[in-house]
């Protein structure tokens, strides 16, 4: 289990003009898929980059089975699936996959026999000595996904990664995630598109201008995740009024 305990990280008006995070706090259970949902700037990347360490924290602390995340190599259990831009484009993608081995410690066999499966899986034997800028966004989604297999972790952590994919590309997606799932895998994935989160996720985490103001077990056969999230986020309430004077008259 990861334990997010009070993480807070205030960021100056003048260095950044997000809210930052105070006191956030919820655990992410062994075999969870953990919907992590907020408006934009609300504090969801921040949070995930604090577990990460890539944040400096003001106060709180993140820990994996009672232990500190950031010692004994502990976070070598996570990975993270960064954004499309924020990868090497004109590397291959055999090239960067490997590039990730190197970097994790994972021995060319290893990385032999795992590539073989996971460019199975992914669809991605014929396009793994392309370079990625060459790929489709599906592609470089499975790209990233491949080096993020790789490593085997045991929890991946997702930010908005179905961003700019096509109908068919975000059910592949999922179904990967469902997958993933299946074999042990725990997730944590944040999406702006809350029925992709309604179909996997067994769990809600909600964050708003950078506190917790949710956080549960979520059971999509009896609860809908948009009312919960019009519940207590307390969304802007947009004013028709002036939609209502346009068709007031009617349709032409």
């Amino acid at each position: 289990m990861i334990e997010v305990k009070q993480l807070t990280r205030v960021f100056n008006k003048k260095q950044d003009t997000g809210f930052g995070i105070r006191n956030v706090s919820f655990n992410i259970a062994d075999g969870d898929i953990v919907a992590f949902v907020g408006d934009n700037g609300a504090g969801k990347t921040t949070t995930i980059k604090a577990i990460f360490g890539e944040v400096h924290l003001q106060s709180g602390m993140v820990t994996i089975d009672g232990h500190d995340l950031h010692k004994n190599n502990n976070l070598q259990q996570l990975s993270f699936f960064p954004d499309s831009n924020n990868i090497p484009m004109n590397m291959k993608v055999d090239e960067y996959v490997q590039y990730l081995c190197a970097a994790n410690g994972i021995s060319h066999e290893e990385y032999f026999t795992n590539s073989i499966e996971i460019y199975e899986l992914l669809e991605l034997e014929a396009h793994r000595n392309k370079r990625i800028r060459e790929l489709s966004a599906g592609l470089k989604k499975r790209a990233i996904m491949a080096s993020v297999l790789i490593r085997k972790p045991k929890y991946i952590f997702l930010d908005e990664p179905t961003a700019n994919l096509d109908v068919e590309s975000k059910i592949e997606f999922i179904d990967i995630l469902k997958e993933l799932n299946h074999f042990g895998v725990t997730i944590l994935i944040t999406s702006h598109i809350i029925e992709e989160l309604q179909e996997i996720a067994n769990h809600l985490v909600l964050i708003s201008k950078g506190r917790i103001v949710y956080d549960a077990p979520f059971d999509n056969r009896t609860e809908k995740m948009i009312d919960i999230y019009r519940k207590y986020s307390n969304p802007k309430k947009i004013n028709l009024t002036p939609l209502k004077n346009v068709y007031k008259g009617g349709v032409m």
